[in-house]
């Protein structure tokens, strides 16, 4: 392929995820400001995607959402590959074994941000849950910086100069502070963040990798401060690094030492 037919090719992927990350409907000025182009070519890309049906128009608004052919090729795809059906068996037994609410976050690269995908629910009333589809910056939490250890550091910098304030109110990190917390991550092989998602909660999470040894997401377990205690701690991250590792492993990943064939990724290519 020619150099402009690959450009177009990347610019047409990345305005698709953006259609699927923001959800809703999009201006033109939206798209452009989201992925840095000119309106023109956004208008460009998005009249030839509406012609293969991916993209839809909205008559009164002008404004643009993802078409049902968007839709129709995704329900293929997820009925291939459900991540629900993998998921979900090991987040239970993660809830049994620590009846707290636990979850499988999956990292969005092209925002830098995560979504909640499966919950398992804690058993006890007071709970903070991690909602399906709930999205947030990759810079807060156990559940983002346990991913955000794992990416490359243009991409630690890029989630350190857009992280603002956490959603809990915790004033922007450092790029210095952000480093150091995540050196921190990669050799305990686990995060742990108090009130930076929810108030007054604590949270511990593990990086999950695919076939290739690429971030996927996270694997956690949220609680309230009130029913935690220190003594808890280091239940509660075997807890989390053992089924994130066993999730990782449904998914396709084998530790370095399992490898079975040389494609299989590691940790230490997965930071690269």
């Amino acid at each position: 392929m020619s150099e402009e037919a690959t450009s177009t090719v990347v610019r047409v992927v990345r305005l698709l995820q953006c259609v699927a990350e923001m959800g809703g409907e999009i201006s033109v000025k939206e798209f452009a400001q989201r992925l840095s182009l000119p309106p023109s070519t956004v208008h460009r890309l998005l009249k030839l995607l509406m012609t293969q049906g991916l993209i839809e128009q909205r008559a009164t608004t002008q404004r643009y959402r993802a078409g049902r052919e968007l839709f129709r090729i995704s329900s293929l795809v997820t009925r291939q590959i459900d991540i629900d059906e993998i998921a979900r068996p090991i987040l239970e037994a993660l809830r049994d074994a620590c009846h707290e609410t636990c979850y499988f976050a999956m990292y969005l690269p092209a925002s830098r941000r995560f979504v909640g995908t499966v919950v398992a629910r804690s058993p006890h009333p007071l709970g903070y849950h991690f909602e399906p589809l709930m999205e947030q910056k990759v810079a807060w939490g156990a559940v983002g910086r346990c991913m955000l250890a794992y990416l490359p550091d243009d991409v630690v910098a890029k989630a350190v100069a857009e992280a603002g304030p956490s959603p809990a109110g915790n004033p922007p990190p450092t790029l210095k502070e952000m480093r150091d917390a995540l050196q921190e991550i990669r050799e305990r092989g686990y995060a742990s963040a108090e009130g930076e998602i929810f108030p007054e909660a604590i949270g511990f999470a593990r990086v999950v990798l695919d076939a290739d040894g690429n971030v996927m997401g996270s694997l956690g377990i949220t609680m309230p401060m009130i029913r935690y205690k220190p003594a808890m701690h280091k239940q509660l991250a075997s807890l989390v690094m053992g089924k994130a590792k066993e999730l990782s492993k449904a998914f396709g990943y084998y530790e370095p030492a399992e490898a079975a064939t040389p494609n299989a990724g590691s940790l230490r290519r997965a930071r690269r």
